[in-house]
C-alpha cells in the first residue's frame, strides 16, 4: 500500500459520477487512538490535539469544505510515524500517516464510502545511508510533508479518475478535484 501511495497509484474510492457530484460539507478528524507522533522526535512534542487541528485544517482547505455540501468526511487517525534518524541512516523510506476514511451523505447519514484503511506517505521518499540522512528534512518539515501527503491521498481518493469527462459546472470542478476534459 505504501508503494502504491509513493507511485501515485492511489485508488479512487467513488465511481466517477459520484465523485463528480461530491461536495464536502464537513471534515471530522479523530486522533483519540494515538498518543502523538511516533518514530523521530521533534524539538517539540506534537500532541494528538495538534495533529487533529493540522489534519482538519488541511483537509478542509484541500477538499474545499462548504456548509452547502452534501457529504461529511471522517478520518480516524491510528498512527503518525516520522522516520527516525537511524531509519534514515540505515533503511531510507518515507514517513506516514495511517488511518480510516469514511464518507456519509449529509442529508440521510447513509454511508457513501464505508470505513476504509488508508496509509499515506510523506511527499518525499528518502534513500538510506549517510547521504540520505544528511539531506533529510528537519522533523518539523517532515511532519508537514507527511500531513500534506495524507491530505493529497484523501483528495485523490475522493476525486474522479483522470481523463474522465465531467460537466463544467460539476461540483468536483468547482471544488478543484477535477478538470474539464478538453
Amino acid at each position: 500500500m505504501s508503494i502504491l501511495a509513493l507511485l501515485g497509484c492511489t485508488p479512487h474510492m467513488l465511481e466517477d459520477q459520484a465523485a463528480a457530484n461530491l461536495i464536502v460539507r464537513n471534515v471530522t478528524v479523530d486522533t483519540s487512538a494515538i498518543s502523538g507522533v511516533a518514530g523521530r522526535k521533534m524539538a517539540f512534542d506534537v500532541p494528538p490535539s495538534q495533529i487533529n487541528a493540522d489534519l482538519t485544517q488541511a483537509l478542509r482547505r484541500k477538499l474545499r469544505a462548504t456548509p452547502q455540501g452534501n457529504a461529511d468526511v471522517t478520518v480516524v487517525v491510528t498512527q503518525v510515524r516520522l522516520m527516525s534518524r537511524m531509519q534514515e541512516l540505515m533503511l531510507g523510506g518515507a514517513s506516514y500517516v495511517r488511518g480510516t476514511l469514511s464518507v456519509t451523505d449529509a442529508a440521510t447519514g447513509r454511508q457513501i464510502v464505508a470505513p476504509t484503511s488508508i496509509l499515506a506517505t510523506s511527499q518525499r521518499f528518502r534513500v538510506g545511508g549517510p547521504i540520505g540522512a544528511a539531506v533529510a528534512p528537519t522533523a518539523e518539515h517532515d511532519y508537514q510533508q507527511t500531513i500534506e501527503g495524507f491530505v493529497m491521498n484523501v483528495l485523490v481518493r475522493l476525486s474522479p479518475s483522470r481523463n474522465v469527462t465531467v460537466a463544467p459546472d460539476s461540483p468536483a470542478v468547482r471544488a478543484g478535484r477535477a478538470q474539464v476534459a478538453p
